[in-house]
């Protein structure tokens, strides 16, 4: 089985894999959002004349007849439920100024924003911090690294603490009663390569201080020192722990969940918050933006998103609808839209977790194999194989052009012509930079990358920076970049954060981020720098490592020679034959230098790939790949 990957740790990195074993060698290139009663009373005269005689009785009026008194009936009914209506609607105005609980279509409801009251909000913050994610939280770690005294208060629209996103579309699919287990994020966990667990969130809600509480946090407040008097890598005694603050002026890190930041007053050092109806404004010393990105939706697939039957992949609570969907009696057929890396690593999970079962996963993408936009042709096959081999029903070459909602279950329309019925259907096509926060603020945006513009020391503006997903910074080695990953994350933030809270010079962000997938027991890989199959790639393969598939035949292993092989990306692939690819390094050139570095279900080889690609430059490829030890040699046998 292939080892999972564990996630961001309270402060380190990603862990490596265990080490596989390998052999030799082959060269393989290519290129290319009231009633009132009055009373009479009687006065008193000073000479009251005698009493009148009492009049004669007067007969009693006739009874009503049976249709007066039906009418009074009626009325008096009337009046009661007019009344009792009247009482309600009072009730209900009250109960509208109290926050609510929003019903999804398709979900649970969601719990109010917390705070539940803008005025719960300090009016100042020192550090604010637009958004919940992996770079979100690595910066206030380095903030409060440097400034254990520091205020630092995120901003989310999420209502779950600051968590992983690597998980959900990898370990989380394999765990048990996935559907119960992910309505409490904070409580969710799954198991990593290693066999331990490990909580999808970063810290406990006790790490965090109430956002009520924090205005008396901030250095200067009753109880601290004098702001600004704690030194980077001091520590604030008593306190528990770099988030939680016991006493009032040490400090604090707030999450504000089911809140967003609207925008910025960037010459003001203001933000505009808001939730619902609800909105305060508040003042910062400095802010990070780290919004990450957000899923493209699929128009095709709007019929069947408005019944609640199809849906993105981007954060928990879309872990825990995909899985009460799953969970549903009768479910026949998934079906995955998208071919890209999300994709790729959901269908494959699938497969995995619904081996067994009756459900089929279907993958339906544009390309002409998975991955073809990250790996080259022939490995892209390979991953194509082999998702089919572990049951997924693979649809190349295929596109949905429209859907409707038939009977319950979604009827997908292909562009080869046929239908396609599914129960549910998960979208997977990619996703952009969230900048709404950005270009209400009038931030500069990268054109062509898309994201906040920022400098390589991570500054969009004076005291305004963004990391993560929606930074586009400026790489040294390789020019303008947008990364989307899970490691650039963690480094970007905390070095955000870092020269946010530092009172030096800032530093300059020079890390080559790496990224990891997971695709299936068998396969997964590993990459840095550029990785884009559009660029011309040298692939350098153990040879023992490689099987040829023939059609209808079993796999056999390839001759126990050097075998080179060129082909271009848009070249036909042989009918007859495919090639299984076990263990490898695929080169990444741009003008002749190396600018990417994937290894192909090989481990523990990045800090080779990071000395190879600071160099570029070489002149034998294959002499490079033998740097990361395709061929490990065999023990000998004691005699």
């Amino acid at each position: 089985m292939l080892p999972g990957r564990a996630g961001l740790g309270p402060v380190s990195f990603p862990q490596g894999r265990p080490q596989r074993i390998p052999v030799r060698f082959t060269f393989h290139s290519s290129s290319c959002q009231d009633s009132t009663s009055i009373r009479a009373q009687r006065r008193r005269g000073t000479c009251p004349a005698p009493p009148a005689p009492a009049p004669p009785p007067t007969q009693p009026p006739p009874p009503p007849p049976r249709r007066g008194r039906a009418i009074a009936a009626a009325v008096a009914v009337g009046t009661s439920l007019a009344g009792i209506y009247f009482f309600k609607k009072l009730s209900e105005e009250k109960d509208d100024k109290k926050p609510k609980v929003k019903d999804t279509p398709s979900g649970p409801a969601l719990p109010p924003p917390y705070p539940a009251l803008a005025s719960d909000f300090p009016a100042h913050v020192q550090y604010l911090v637009v958004g919940g994610g992996t770079a979100a939280f690595a910066a206030l770690r380095a903030i409060r690294s440097h400034r254990p005294n520091a205020q630092v208060l995120l901003v989310s629209e999420e209502r779950a603490l600051p968590y992983m996103r690597p998980p959900l579309s990898k370990e989380l699919w394999q765990e048990e009663d996935l559907s119960e287990a992910a309505k409490h994020p904070d409580k969710l966990s799954f198991k990593q390569w290693n066999g331990r667990r490990r909580s999808i969130t970063y810290e406990p809600e006790a790490f965090y201080t109430p956002v009520e509480k924090l205005a008396a946090t901030a250095p200067g407040s009753p109880g601290s020192s004098s702001p600004g008097s704690s030194s980077p890598g001091s520590t604030s005694p008593g306190s528990s722990s770099p988030g939680s603050t016991d006493t009032e002026g040490r400090g604090g890190v707030g999450v504000a969940r089911g809140w967003s930041v609207k925008k910025l007053d960037v010459a003001a050092h203001q933000a505009v918050l808001e939730a619902g109806a609800q909105g305060r404004t508040i003042s910062y010393d400095k802010c990070l933006i780290a919004t990450g990105v957000v899923p493209c939706r699929i128009p095709a697939l709007t019929p069947a998103a408005t019944a609640g039957l199809s849906q993105p992949v981007r954060t928990v609570a879309d872990v825990s609808r995909g899985a009460r969907a799953l969970a549903r009696p009768g479910v026949a057929r998934v079906a995955v839209v998208g071919g890209g890396l999300l994709g790729t690593e959901l269908t494959a999970a699938l497969c995995q977790r619904l081996s067994g079962s009756s459900t089929q996963v279907v993958q339906i993408f544009r390309e002409g194999a998975a991955l073809s936009r990250v790996l080259p042709a022939h490995l892209a096959d390979d991953v194509t194989r082999r998702l089919r081999g572990n049951h997924a029903n693979v649809l190349a070459d295929t596109e949905v052009l429209s859907s409707a909602v038939v009977d319950g279950r979604v009827r997908l329309h292909l562009s080869t012509g046929e239908s396609l019925d599914v129960d549910y259907v998960f979208e997977c096509a990619g996703s952009t930079p969230d900048t709404r926060v950005a270009a209400a603020s009038r931030l500069e945006l990268d054109p062509a990358l898309g994201g906040v513009l920022v400098n390589a020391e991570l500054s969009a503006r004076t005291d305004v920076y963004a990391a993560g997903d929606v930074a586009c910074f400026y790489d040294e080695m390789l020019g303008r970049r947008r990364v989307e990953h899970h490691d650039h994350a963690v480094v970007s933030g905390r070095l955000a954060g870092e020269n946010m809270a530092a009172a030096g010079p800032a530093k300059h962000y020079t890390h080559q981020s790496m990224f990891w997938s997971d695709l299936g027991p068998e396969l997964g890989y590993e990459a840095i720098g550029i990785i884009d199959s559009s660029l011309q790639t040298v692939s350098v393969f153990a040879e023992d490592a490689i099987t040829t598939v023939a059609e209808n035949t079993a796999e056999t292993p390839v001759a126990e020679t050097a075998v080179a092989e060129t082909q271009t990306a848009v070249a036909e692939k042989p009918k007859t034959e495919e090639k299984k690819y076990n263990r490898g390094v695929v080169f990444y050139l741009r003008d002749n230098r190396i600018v990417g570095v994937l290894l192909y279900n090989l481990f523990n080889r990045l800090h080779v790939a990071r000395q190879v690609l600071s160099v570029g430059e070489f002149d034998d490829l294959l002499e490079v790949g033998k740097l990361f030890m395709l061929k490990v040699e065999e023990p000998e046998e004691e005699s």
